[in-house]
């Protein structure tokens, strides 16, 4: 069974109704999980997600995690080591 639709695909969407629909979902998160049918929630997820997503891909700079929230930024502030990189295999 395809999965319905859930609205304006969100490449679609301008930037002003992009955020707006955003701000939407994370209004009624709260409601959907306490009082919401599993499928609700399941529905509301997706579409959060799709539109996080696509908020990401088009706001590079502004969804970029803060230093002091990336690992190594928390163990800078810590005063820890920094940690081992990962070489590129």
């Amino acid at each position: 069974m395809p999965k319905p639709k859930l609205g304006v695909a969100p490449r679609d969407l301008t930037d002003s109704a992009l955020r707006r629909e955003l701000r939407h979902l994370w209004r009624t998160r709260e409601e959907t999980i306490l009082s919401g049918s599993s499928h609700a929630v399941a529905t509301h997820t997706r579409r959060m997600l799709e539109l996080e997503d696509e908020l990401i891909a088009r706001f590079p700079n502004e969804t970029e995690p803060a230093p002091s929230r990336t690992r190594r930024g928390s163990r800078a502030r810590s005063g820890q080591p920094a940690g081992r990189r990962i070489k590129d295999r």
